[in-house]
């Protein structure tokens, strides 16, 4: 009869950043692949990535990219104790960081009266900091969502991030006991998440008013709280919500953040082109989770 197997606690790690990546679909087809990308090995560790100017003849360019993903146990020094062959016995906690820098980002684009059009953001920072202690969720104890720069033609516009919402409720069970419970929450930040538009049908889960939109568990929404011109609009533009609508370049989203239980991973930036040139694409996307195992029941 065969021995039965001892089970190995262990902590399965996931983690990845890229720092661009877009499609170009007209007037040809042209891929940025992922630029700068970091992911992080099942045993963590450190992954690192940088690359520096790229362009796409004359309509989207960045000076610099980075990445990094990095996952360890908390306390490393004990960490050393399970390397005699005791490997499975480990049941540390664990953190994870993953990181993501652009620099420079320049899109133009050609609107109806022919005259070139410019968005920039000189600056996207996206951080995600992740705990696990092995037997209860896992805490995201760290978001950053830097977003600085940001112009059409020279006019500032300004975008406001709300961090807070995500580290001062760093489970997923946290944040929709939030919503549930606390009325100046939703109140103040119910708009940050996207309705699913199961809310009137009732398919699916059945959502109230103070159930915080999901699908399926899942919850997706945006850290900015709001965008605004530093003084007059740039002409040709619109505002709603986190979007920033541009005539002759399409649309460019904000800090899209998407929940799932154990697991964050939030888009700083994310744009769809539609006039002359189509395309998608984001900037510093960021996802941290992993899981203990055996998992607790």
């Amino acid at each position: 009869m065969d021995t039965p197997q001892a089970i190995e606690k262990r902590f399965i790690y996931h983690a990845n950043a890229v720092a661009f990546a877009a499609h170009i679909r007209r007037p040809k087809d042209f891929q940025f692949k992922a630029v700068a990308s970091s992911c992080l090995p099942v045993t963590g560790g450190l992954a690192e990535a940088t690359s520096g100017p790229q362009s796409f003849d004359e309509t989207i360019s960045f000076k610099a990219a980075s990445t990094s993903a990095e996952g360890d146990f908390a306390d490393t020094r004990r960490a050393v104790d399970f390397t005699q062959g005791n490997f499975g016995e480990n049941e540390l906690s664990t953190q994870t960081f993953v990181d993501a820098r652009l620099s420079g980002l320049k899109i133009v684009g050609s609107p109806a009266t022919g005259k070139p059009v410019t968005f920039i953001a000189d600056e996207l920072h996206a951080r995600i900091e992740s705990f696990s202690d092995r037997r209860t969720p896992i805490a995201f104890r760290g978001l950053e969502a830097t977003i600085n720069g940001v112009s059409v033609d020279g006019h500032q516009l300004i975008v406001t991030t709300a961090p807070e919402v995500c580290t001062q409720h760093e489970t997923y069970d946290k944040l929709v006991k939030a919503y549930q419970d606390d009325s100046n929450f939703r109140k103040q930040f119910g708009a940050l998440f996207y309705p699913t538009g199961h809310e009137k049908t009732g398919v699916g889960a059945l959502l109230t008013k103070s159930s915080i939109p999901n699908a399926g568990g899942l919850i997706l929404g945006t850290v900015v709280t709001s965008l605004r011109w530093a003084a007059q609009p740039a002409p040709g533009t619109e505002i709603r919500g986190n979007r920033l609508i541009i005539e002759g370049i399409g649309s460019v989203f904000f800090g899209e953040i998407l929940y799932e239980h154990n697991s964050r991973r939030l888009t700083l930036l994310r744009f769809q082109l539609g006039s002359p040139v189509g395309a998608d694409g984001s900037a510093c996307d960021v996802q941290s989770n992993g899981q203990g195992w055996p998992p607790q029941a």
